[in-house]
């Protein structure tokens, strides 16, 4: 019973976020909604951003089925690069607040921690994907990860060595930039598609001006 509470919980609260911001979201609210305390939901959570941290997980479920496929059937590296960012550009710009949570918040040390417990707490939803895989890839952050695709491709002769790391530091920072930029009407109708369709071009243009002709 206390494990339904707690799957109870986190569900509840990732309905409220499909919709609300995390930082309007009141512990009272999801008590009320989940037919309990406020005291019965820090039983089952260190604290109330622990509730949101998991909440915000399940967000991340289609992406990482779809990131699993892709590095599983990808094997240019200059395809993977970009392919990576499209699938990132497209779930990301349509939760923005959560995936901002996520990934440059303060618990993006731990989001692969995070990502392994979730995993052990829902073990259906991801019965076809490798838990401990899915914690290790998003136990560094996005600089971090892209750098390694970037550091493959210059391998494969698509960049030069000394370009790597600033074009990938040129990437990271261009897309958070531009996704800080819709973050107060990416809920609008046609947004989301539209802010990942214009990181998507400023991306391209990028790699064409440094790729290797």
């Amino acid at each position: 019973m206390a494990a339904n509470k707690k799957n109870e919980l986190i569900l509840k609260t990732y309905e409220l976020l499909k919709t609300t911001s995390p930082c309007d979201i009141k512990i009272r609210t999801i008590a009320a909604q989940a037919n309990c305390t406020s005291a019965t939901i820090y039983k089952h959570f260190e604290d109330f951003d622990q509730l949101i941290l998991f909440a915000s997980v399940k967000f991340l479920e289609n992406y990482i089925i779809d990131l699993h496929k892709l590095i599983n059937e990808k094997t240019d590296n200059l395809e993977m690069l970009i392919a990576m960012w499209q699938m990132f550009s497209k779930y990301a710009f349509e939760n923005i607040e959560v995936f901002d949570l996520l990934f440059w918040g303060k618990y993006k040390q731990n989001l692969g921690d995070v990502i392994f417990e979730y995993y052990q707490i829902f073990p259906d939803e991801w019965k076809h994907l490798d838990g401990l895989f899915t914690s290790v890839f998003f136990n560094n952050e996005i600089s971090e990860r892209n750098g390694m695709i970037m550091h493959r491709a210059a391998v494969s002769g698509y960049f030069y060595y000394d370009d790597v790391k600033l074009l990938n530091e040129m990437e990271c920072t261009m897309f958070h930039g531009l996704l800080m930029d819709y973050k107060d009407k990416y809920r609008e109708p046609g947004k989301a598609r539209e802010g990942a369709e214009l990181f998507m071009k400023m991306l391209h243009s990028l790699i064409e001006h440094y790729r290797i002709k």
